[in-house]
């Protein structure tokens, strides 16, 4: 539980730096590339969101994070939660955004509702390096989804697991409430 607390802690002072020389170092304001092409930022959600960090070649807990947040928008859809998913590449190099936008196609993502997303790789490298997401022996296997508030702003970590759906959900509704 400290372990979270600490990474929520330094998430919230990345979403809260002073702009240095008229640029924003919010991790807000980061840029990013859906799968339709349109950019956008996590201030641009203005909705609850839970993101996850995941790379399209890896075999081991990425597609496990893939599949729970597909079972998650449909749970979110039914339950009329207005909330957004957020998959975000780990590997910014090769997951330019169309190989996300293939991803996103091959889950039947609705980018209204699931945003799958990439961008220049320095700029998404600062997104994981304000999310805390670490590589280790050159590979990335995080295993957490970071659910934000409508402003953008962390509010949760959640281990994923064979219930993490059900728990952001509860999270998201949450959050929607206000």
């Amino acid at each position: 539980m400290r372990t979270i607390a600490l990474v929520l802690t330094a998430l919230a002072l990345a979403c809260g730096t002073p702009a240095a020389a008229g640029t924003s170092r919010d991790a807000r304001d980061v840029p990013l590339v859906d799968q339709n092409g349109a950019a956008f930022t996590l201030r641009d959600l203005h909705r609850p969101t839970a993101v996850i960090f995941v790379a399209t070649r890896c075999g081991d807990a990425c597609p496990i994070a893939e599949a729970l947040f597909s079972k998650l928008s449909d749970e979110l859809a039914r339950a009329h939660v207005d909330a957004r998913l957020l998959t975000v590449t780990l590997d910014p190099d090769f997951d330019r955004p169309i190989v996300m936008a293939s991803k996103a196609r091959a889950f039947r993502a609705d980018a209204s509702r699931w945003r799958w997303a990439s961008g220049n790789p320095d700029d998404v490298r600062r997104l994981l390096g304000a999310f805390n997401v670490a590589r280790l022996d050159d590979k990335f296997h995080g295993t957490f989804a970071y659910v934000l508030d409508a402003r953008g702003l962390p509010t949760r970590l959640v281990m994923l697991s064979t219930s993490a759906d059900r728990e952001l959900l509860g999270f998201l509704r949450a959050a929607q409430r206000g």
